[in-house]
């Protein structure tokens, strides 16, 4: 209990803050009230004392026996009263020994801020001085009431009425700030407490810890809280993927690592065979040779790039001035051999030409038109426009269009669409190969109607080019 009154938690600094402001609201209210209290106190005498005057001046020659003089002072808590009316007598109501007063307080020009410092100072002072009063009749609005009364009897009922007050005002607060210590709690310390809890939880333990739950943190489900909690759920999922693509990463590194060794001894007797194949004199055997010759050093490159991907950095490129059109239809002649029924128009302009590794673009753009065929597309053009910031390609094709979760996730690696038999590395290895030519690969739209991937690469820098030209023109 101690622990929970005057810990450090956010939950009790908001108890006791709670309470200190409705605190300070009641003592806002503490001061109006005690300067009313006193305000109506004064005037409650004052009639008192006009009711006790009006006995003296009904008297016969306004005066009366001493025994009734004293009941009348004792009744209405005064020490004195006198009766100021223009043009007539003053009527007075006095002990034998007229009392001498140090305080007057005049009730027809009391400023509200005077009435607030004589409040407060009398709940302060002691003693038993006398004070006079002095206020417009309540009864003949012309004539002037003059009363003397004792300060302690003041003071004392203002001390009275001070302390219900207060006791009110500390029963307000702590209830108030109970309820609303009630309410802070389940609106926002709990929840915190489970986010954070959430927190600890997912940085112990990532890959077993289960993301937070939004519906179970927050009670409101459109407030700030809620909101928090989704994008610490959402966030807590894509590190979750995240941790499990790198170790798929880091396991297809260490596969592939093993099957290029073991893919070297396996293509060697192949490679042979069709050197061999390319000196045969007849040409038909001679063409099939170097087309083998070809295919087992895209095996053997392909397995390397795979695994360069699968490491830390960006891959590595050999740089150099290359036709568009050739690469596009190089790899037109790739995805052809796999998607027979795909159609490829090449609408890239004669001269069109970038600086890039011949072998890495070859693989974007079959990549591409890989996929466009395995999803259904029959018909693909492949386009160009250049400037000299840099090349803009597009590649459409008539396909039924990526469904919804496979765009948000295009660019992951292991996103397959649903095909079978697909590693989900094709559009990760291409967007990280565009990248690493100072490019960007982007899908621009896609639908029924087909779809549309847009490729930026930077432009030729001619004059440079025709320098290094000229460099390895000259003789060594």
């Amino acid at each position: 209990m101690i622990r929970l009154l005057f810990g450090r938690s956010l939950s009790v600094r908001l108890l006791w803050l709670t309470i200190a402001v409705v605190l300070a609201a009641e003592v806002m209210v503490f001061v109006p009230a005690v300067t009313r209290a006193r305000h109506d106190w004064l005037s409650q005498h004052v009639r008192d004392g006009q009711i006790a005057i009006l006995a003296v001046a009904i008297a016969p020659g306004g005066l009366v026996d001493a025994q009734v003089r004293e009941s009348l002072l004792r009744l209405s808590g005064a020490v004195s009263v006198r009766l100021h009316a223009p043009g007539q007598p003053e009527v007075s109501l006095a002990p034998a020994i007229a009392p001498t007063t140090a305080t007057v307080v005049d009730l027809r020009d009391e400023t509200a801020m005077e009435g607030v410092q004589r409040a407060l100072a009398a709940l302060l002072r002691s003693g038993d001085a006398l004070l006079r009063v002095e206020a417009t009749s309540p009864l003949l609005p012309a004539a002037t009431i003059e009363i003397v009364l004792n300060e302690a009897a003041l003071d004392r009922d203002l001390r009275d009425i001070a302390r219900d007050i207060g006791a009110v005002s500390v029963l307000v607060a702590l209830a108030a700030g109970a309820l609303m210590y009630l309410v802070l709690h389940a609106l926002l310390v709990r929840p915190m407490h489970r986010i954070i809890g959430s927190i600890v939880a997912f940085r112990a333990n990532p890959e077993r810890t289960h993301p937070l739950d939004p519906k179970a943190v927050a009670p409101l489900a459109n407030d700030e809280i809620a909101a928090a909690s989704r994008e610490l759920a959402a966030l807590q999922q894509e590190l979750r993927e995240a941790l499990w693509r790198n170790a798929r990463l880091a396991a297809l590194g260490a596969a592939v690592s093993r099957a290029s060794h073991d893919l070297r001894g396996i293509l060697s007797p192949a490679l042979l065979t069709a050197e061999r194949l390319q000196m045969n004199e007849d040409p038909r055997i001679s063409n099939a040779g170097d087309a083998l010759v070809r295919a087992v050093e895209r095996a053997t490159e392909l397995v390397r790039r795979t695994l360069e991907f699968a490491r830390e950095g960006p891959p590595t490129l050999i740089r150099a001035p290359l036709e568009l059109g050739s690469v596009v239809e190089e790899a037109a002649e790739q995805a052809h051999a796999i998607s027979p029924r795909l159609r490829i128009e090449t609408a890239v302009p004669a001269g069109t030409r970038v600086e890039a590794d011949a072998g890495e673009l070859v693989r974007v753009f079959a990549n591409l038109l890989r996929n466009a065929g395995e999803a259904g597309a029959h018909h693909a053009t492949v386009g160009a426009v250049s400037d000299r910031a840099g090349v803009e390609v597009t590649i459409a094709d008539d396909g039924p269009g990526l469904p919804e979760p496979v765009q948000r996730a295009l660019f992951r690696p292991f996103v397959t669409g649903g095909r079978p038999g697909g590693s989900g590395l094709g559009m990760a290895i291409a967007r990280d190969l565009v990248r690493a030519h100072g490019g960007e690969l982007t899908l621009q739209r896609t639908g029924p109607a087909g779809t549309v991937f847009r490729l930026s690469i930077p432009a030729v820098d001619s004059g440079r080019l025709v320098t290094e030209a000229r460099a390895d023109a000259k003789p060594a």
